[in-house]
């Protein structure tokens, strides 16, 4: 299989892993590998010199320097900040090499050809500083920016550096990462032939972080990076701003398109060609830079330029554009008016922003179409589909460089953490499915509010909350599983017994993720709706039943009522079933409800020493029909 011998170190955040066309690509300390995306197996491997450290692409300290004191030991921004260093086309992939491009058949990893870097004013070997692809074009930032150099007395403080205590030397150290952050100058190849179609020079840099191309534009960010504007102000020296500026050219010729000389700051923009919205803002994320800090956003129209929102807006995470969604870390920003992201309340019904929530985790959230993947202690995952809350893959955690890549039809996680001392230390490679059958569990941040319930599933003894099919959220209880919206529930009964299987133990259709677990013993729970008293409305509710023993029909029969009214007598699971295990559903329509649903138990005529069994129960306002009341 593939060894993690060769793997990045976890803090110093290399690029993630790209996957295309069945294969996935990742960067080791001195070499490219193509794995077999749906087996692991490595399909080449590739060695290339010149890779990494010392252009600040990650750290490989763990090698030459081991102890924990050592400053490079710390995390260090990387790739976050300076880009990455290799890209992976379905035909080719493209790997930096100090001033040169090395070109490999991405089926077999041998060298295509090797492209140089065009010649550059005033630089006989510039550094090849950004790499991107698009269409049929190579994208080159061409001489890394010397931003420290811009600091006056930085030379004299550089070179005490190593008398400094290790803590002092990181700080001293940040301020290196910004002269690997921006490019002089940007080139763009035709990716096969590598000939220069054309080229511009940035009056102070072409930041890595805010190159996007698509639809035949190519658009850059020309400015200082916010830590040396804020570097000069404190010295007294305000930075020349008037110069700054955000631009769209045309990919193929390098014609100016548009330019806009006021509103230029940041360090990140990203491109919707959907919807022909260009967006600027900052990259914040845990282990950037200093200063990345989330404070303002601004969209324009990609075709002319045209402002359409500039905002203050807080955010913790790089802005991610999914659809007509701004993701970023804990919320969601609408991306063509820049107004928090609504969703239908699951509860409610009525319209709340969109939030989701994360444990721990040192690494920046990803997306997919589905699916947002991050850190949260162990690997974490949040549904964008049914926004049913933040779930967890147990048994190994995400790198810190982020590694779950949904991507070819499953979810990569190529080993990430080697030389990382975190739990959750089941170090492999591996790639999931999506199985609907598989038991995954949620949390979420999602207040209840103030409106009245109108549908909503209380899962008894459950690890978490889960939405389903229909829509309906079912809420653990007792709540164990972290943070969901509050639906008060109580219980009536001397001495209830919990218990909890795997769904897979539970036969039958429908909801067996509920039906494996439940309660025992209990003679009655009541649901809150409403918190004040209103006009009773109709409202459909379904019981869910499995026998949770091996036993003998006739051995637990009881009665259940619902609003006092008495719905099943002398009900007998294990007789309803035919086996136990297997889940047993019961609807009823029309049942009036005030402020709370009361639901009732008591042991049958004939068995009084049965202990009556509830799994979940499911409540859904019924639709109110014209002219009733």
């Amino acid at each position: 299989g593939s060894s993690n011998l060769d793997v990045l170190p976890r803090h110093g955040h290399g690029p993630p892993e790209q996957v295309v066309g069945g294969r996935l690509f990742i960067e080791g300390m001195d070499c490219i590998s193509a794995r077999d995306v749906y087996t692991g197996r490595v399909l080449w491997k590739t060695a290339v010199k010149d890779l990494g450290s010392d252009q600040v692409y990650y750290d490989d300290s763990y090698q030459d320097a081991p102890t924990s004191t050592d400053y490079n030991q710390e995390h260090i921004p990387g790739a976050n900040i300076r880009g990455t260093n290799f890209v992976a086309a379905g035909d080719l992939v493209y790997v930096v090499q100090q001033d040169r491009c090395r070109v490999l058949d991405a089926a077999t990893g041998k060298t295509v050809r090797v492209i140089p870097l065009p010649a550059a004013k005033g630089l006989e070997k510039p550094q090849w500083g950004y790499i991107g692809v698009c269409d049929s074009f190579l994208v080159a930032g061409s001489g890394l920016v010397a931003f420290s150099s811009l600091l006056p007395g930085y030379d004299d403080f550089k070179q005490q550096l190593e008398e400094l205590p290790p803590r002092e030397r990181r700080r001293i150290f940040q301020f290196t990462n910004f002269d690997k952050s921006a490019s002089r100058r940007l080139a763009v190849m035709d990716r096969h032939s590598g000939k220069t179609l054309w080229s511009i020079e940035a009056a102070h840099g072409f930041a890595h972080n805010a190159i996007a191309a698509a639809a035949g534009k190519i658009f850059c960010l020309d400015k200082l990076p916010p830590f040396i504007e804020n570097q000069l102000r404190r010295r007294g020296k305000s930075p020349s701003t008037g110069d700054y500026r955000l631009l769209a050219l045309d990919l193929g010729t390098g014609e100016i398109l548009w330019e806009n000389r006021e509103i230029a700051f940041g360090t990140w923009l990203s491109y919707s060609s959907e919807h022909d919205v260009l967006l600027q803002s900052t990259r914040p994320s845990r282990d950037m830079v200093e200063d990345e800090t989330g404070e303002r956003m601004a969209a324009f129209r990609g075709s002319d330029g045209s402002l359409i929102w500039d905002k203050a807006l807080s955010y913790a995470s790089l802005p991610i554009l999914h659809g007509t969604r701004i993701i970023t870390q804990g919320e969601m920003i609408n991306l063509l008016t820049g107004e928090p992201e609504l969703r239908k309340h699951p509860i409610t019904g009525e319209p709340v922003p969109s939030t989701w929530m994360r444990h721990y985790g040192c690494n920046y959230p990803i997306a997919s179409e589905n699916l947002l993947t991050f850190r949260s202690a162990a690997a974490g995952f949040y549904d964008l589909l049914m926004e049913s809350g933040t779930g967890n893959l147990g048994g190994f955690k995400s790198g810190c460089t982020s590694n779950l890549v949904a991507a070819d039809g499953v979810l990569n996680a190529p080993d990430y953490t080697r030389t990382c001392a975190c739990s959750y230390q089941n170090q492999t490679s591996l790639a999931l499915v999506h199985d609907p059958d598989v038991d995954f569990w949620t949390f979420s941040t999602l207040e209840r509010g103030s409106s009245p319930v109108k549908r909503v599933g209380i899962n008894f003894g459950a690890p978490g909350d889960r939405m389903a099919g229909n829509g309906t959220l079912w809420l653990d209880y007792p709540s164990v599983g972290g943070p969901s919206p509050d639906v008060p529930v109580s219980i009536v009964g001397k001495n209830p017994a919990w218990f909890r299987r795997h769904p897979s133990c539970i036969k039958g259709e429908g909801l067996r993720w509920v039906a494996c677990s439940g309660v025992e013993n209990m003679e009655g729970v009541t649901i809150v709706l409403a918190d004040k008293p209103r006009e009773a409305r109709p409202y459909t509710v379904r019981l869910y039943f499995a026998e949770c023993r091996q036993t003998e029909p006739g051995a637990r029969i009881f009665d259940v009522a619902v609003q006092g009214r008495r719905v099943l007598k002398d009900f007998d699971i294990l007789k309803e079933a035919g086996q136990p295990f297997r889940v047993v559903e019961k609807e009823y329509t029309n049942i009036l409800v005030n402020m709370a649903l009361n639901v009732t138990f008591a042991p049958g005529d004939s068995a009084a020493q049965s202990k009556p069994l509830i799994c979940g129960i499911e409540i859904a306002a019924e639709e109110r029909q014209e002219g009733a009341r």
